[in-house]
């Protein structure tokens, strides 16, 4: 496979996950307070949404790769 089939047989497979899988959580640990030895720390989780046209971008740019490189030989 060439190296342009390669990216687009990717983006097409990161477009399909994007448009499953919806959100991406973070998890990120910062420190609350901090007296003397003794350290408070506190986790939050952020939900980092993917929107569906970039999903949808994706495929579409992944297929007309692939479809370039078949063209090119």
């Amino acid at each position: 496979m060439r190296p342009l089939a390669i990216l687009g047989v990717v983006l097409i497979v990161l477009g399909i996950a994007g448009l499953v899988v919806r959100e991406i959580p973070v998890r990120h640990t910062e420190e609350v307070a901090k007296i003397g030895p003794v350290t408070a720390t506190q986790t939050t989780e952020t939900n980092y949404p993917i929107p569906t046209y970039a999903g949808i971008v994706a495929v579409l740019a992944g297929a007309a790769l692939i479809f370039m490189d078949r063209r090119r030989s």
